[in-house]
């Protein structure tokens, strides 16, 4: 990434996904529970694993094949978990949930959105 405020934003993205997923674990009883503890990871760890990946891609590829490529390893990551949890293989989680996979989707179709109209906007500063 050229502008270091590119980097820093998907930091602090990162940070606050992580504080997020120790807030919703296995005891969190708020609002949306179901929701929450079911999806909202599933949407927010794609989104974040896209961001973090542009971070490194794009030193190497330019941006719209960082872009493509961050999107298609976030994807394949998150539907590789979900095949293993179908087969009974417990890797990072244990319930196989086609939903799952489509909230992968949104995640990476998120962090897109964010990558686009966001950071693009401080890549073009410098």
């Amino acid at each position: 990434m050229k502008n270091k405020k590119s980097v820093y934003i998907i930091v602090a993205i990162s940070l606050f996904v992580g504080l997020l997923h120790f807030i919703i674990g296995p005891g969190y009883r708020g609002i949306f529970r179901d929701f929450m503890r079911g999806y909202l990871i599933d949407i927010l760890l794609p989104m974040n694993l896209f961001l973090l990946l542009q971070i490194s891609l794009r030193k190497y590829m330019a941006v719209k094949w960082a872009r493509i490529s961050g999107a298609i390893v976030t994807f394949f990551v998150g539907t590789t978990v979900e095949i293993l949890q179908f087969y009974k293989i417990e890797f990072l989680g244990r319930t196989f949930d086609p939903w799952d996979i489509v909230m992968y989707g949104i995640g990476i179709g998120l962090g897109a959105l964010i990558d686009l109209a966001i950071i693009e906007r401080f890549e073009r500063q410098e």
